[in-house]
């Protein structure tokens, strides 16, 4: 069919004519300007069949109320002024409507019989639809992915020498010993208190019935709701609970799982790389003596100790002439200097020691 020929329709269903009026370029313009200087007589048509095709959804698959609301709305203002102007806008000169515009003073002021143009344009409108719903279900968009929004963590790391108080966001407490790190959520998440702590920490948990306060110290995790606990989670020492007030529960994720509860006054020692845990009394001086300044040893094995010592002081310790047999130390220094300590040790475990900065030597006496 000769365009000449064309109505409203094949004009919009031509696929040259709706790439000028939604992508034009000079090839489409100089085509579409020569077309009208031959038949002007197609304006009208043209004009109609761009108006519909720039108010064609390409990007949904239903109509609302209201989008049909405002294509009604169009119809009747096409009606009432057929030739009606947009509004002033800026626009490329390459267009097809600065060019149908061009052309719009050259027509005769056409009166159309209402009810004949009503129902031809809505008709136009309805097809335009009809092929943007079809277009829709023939070629689906891709559905978007929810993008997870990533956790921020703070981390705390406590340096040898130093212990730190901290106040969480949900108004808990944290004492963390020197040599310990505690990494958590900022702020928490919805649904929990989760933390991970390397070292040694005692916590003042706030009150939070719909959030468990959750402390994991590698396969093992303790859970409190409003209570006050102390961890000790070095690397290649037995693991301890100790609870004050409250309750907790212990969970050992170990081949075969256990849930442990604990009441105030009772500790717990584990050994994760035996799979062997033990309830103890406790006493609540000797729990927290680290959080009053005072350093606790009781038939405490010297590797266990020196390490103590160690993230105390924020030294390193060498050892001569070690002792065969096991070395176990016993003491109470409250508030000490390290000569005071190693002094006081130095009777019993008898060893020399010799302090060179933040080095020290300890020489054990193996004559006997």
């Amino acid at each position: 069919m000769s365009k000449a020929d064309y109505t409203v329709e094949d004009f919009m269903l031509d696929p040259e004519f709706r790439k000028w009026i939604v992508a034009p370029d000079e090839e489409t313009k100089a085509y579409w300007e020569a077309f009208l200087e031959k038949h002007p007589e197609k304006y009208a048509d043209m004009e109609l069949a761009r108006k519909a095709l720039v108010n064609l959804s390409r990007e949904v698959n239903e109509v609302s109320e209201s989008r049909i609301e405002g294509i009604w709305s169009k119809i009747n203002n096409v009606i009432n002024d057929p030739t009606e102007k947009q509004s002033e806008r800026r626009i490329v000169a390459i267009s097809s409507e600065s060019t149908l515009k061009h052309f719009a003073d050259r027509q005769p002021r056409v009166h159309y019989q209402s009810n004949h143009q009503f129902y031809r344009v809505a008709g136009i409108l309805v097809l335009a639809f009809a092929l943007g719903i079809l277009f829709n279900l023939t070629h689906p968009h891709p559905e978007k992915e929810p993008v997870a929004v990533p956790l921020v963590y703070e981390e705390h790391n406590v340096p040898p020498g130093v212990k730190s108080t901290l106040t969480l966001q949900d108004g808990s407490k944290v004492v963390l010993n020197s040599g310990s790190t505690l990494r958590y959520v900022k702020n928490f998440e919805a649904e929990r208190r989760e933390l991970f702590l390397a070292g040694e920490a005692f916590f003042e948990v706030a009150k939070d019935s719909l959030r468990p306060f959750v402390v994991r110290t590698g396969s093992v995790s303790t859970t409190a709701l409003g209570t006050s606990f102390n961890i000790t989670a070095y690397d290649n020492e037995p693991l301890g609970v100790a609870l004050l007030t409250g309750r907790v529960n212990v969970v050992l994720d170990f081949e075969e799982p256990k849930q442990i509860n604990l009441e105030p006054g009772e500790g717990l020692n584990v050994k994760v790389g035996r799979r062997e845990h033990r309830k103890h009394l406790i006493e609540e001086a000797k729990v927290l003596a680290w959080t009053r300044k005072t350093i606790l040893f009781e038939q405490t094995p010297i590797e266990e100790a020196i390490r103590v010592l160690e993230n105390w002081y924020g030294i390193k310790i060498e050892i001569r002439n070690r002792p065969e047999r096991g070395v176990v130390l016993s003491g109470k220094f409250v508030d000490q200097t390290l000569e005071g300590v190693l002094e006081g040790l130095s009777y019993s475990a008898r060893f020399d020691f010799q302090v060179d900065k933040d080095r020290v030597t300890l020489k054990f006496d193996t004559s006997s």
